[in-house]
């Protein structure tokens, strides 16, 4: 039997913190009605996400085979590899801009557009790298606005394991984390070779210590799509399952 297959739309935002317009991708499930009050799963990187990460077609398979809770999920796009590094970088210069952006600009904007789930955990987050160095920094920033978050092998600098190791509790939060077990030599873009597997082990330890509902994994494999690919299942299911 044929899978039931959601909608993928354009879409347009203008952000007064960033003076310049985002495209979206929204995608709303197969059974969507605006009768129904639906949670938002909001990606990073939308295009590779929806393009490379087979999201989409993901949870279309989940929700019909699995009664995965039906959500909508929404693609940021950037404009490339600088642009992209401007905002998600902590050090690049959009970057506390794009932070705002997300924060209330885009929230405000789905909330007005959707029939939502008020509350933290209507609201959810998933970024991979540099992405998911964003999710995870706005799920601290603002546990009661994105109470769901899903990071697959995330930058995690020096100051963002400060941080954590400084909270004492973050029990509103539920947080899927995953790492590639051959992730202590990956050569980025611009030609550096970055340990992500030691740090995320670290992140791992503190996280491990609060009181939030957190699933950690490493999966087999580097920094590659094809394995955040097949790892979207266990954490749509963390995130999202009915059961």
């Amino acid at each position: 039997m044929a899978i039931l297959k959601g909608s993928i739309t354009d879409d347009k935002i203008y952000s007064n913190y960033l003076d310049e317009e985002i495209d979206l991708l929204i995608y709303l499930p197969a059974k969507f009605t605006p009768l129904v009050k639906y949670p938002i799963l909001i990606a990073q990187d939308g295009r590779d996400y929806f393009q490379l990460g087979k999201l989409a077609k993901t949870a279309d398979r989940l929700m019909e085979e699995e009664n995965l809770q039906s959500c909508i999920i929404v693609g940021v796009n950037h404009k490339g590899i600088e642009d992209r590094k401007a905002k998600y970088d902590p050090t690049g210069e959009k970057h506390e801009n794009y932070i705002r952006f997300m924060a209330f600009e885009l929230t405000s904007y789905l909330n007005e557009k959707f029939n939502t789930l008020q509350l933290g955990a209507g609201m959810g987050l998933i970024g991979d790298s540099l992405g998911g160095y964003i999710a995870f920094k706005l799920s601290i920033l603002y546990p009661n606005t994105f109470g769901k978050v899903i990071v697959q092998s995330p930058y995690v600098p020096e100051s963002l394991i400060e941080t954590v190791a400084s909270i004492e509790q973050m029990q509103t939060l539920t947080i899927y984390h995953s790492i590639g077990d051959e992730e202590e030599q990956f050569t980025n873009p611009e030609g550096i070779t970055k340990d992500f597997l030691t740090p995320n082990r670290q992140l791992n330890k503190l996280l491990n210590n609060l009181a939030l509902d957190y699933e950690y994994a490493e999966f087999q494999g580097n920094h590659l799509w094809v394995n955040w690919q097949k790892d979207l299942i266990p954490a749509l299911r963390f995130l999202y399952s009915d059961q």
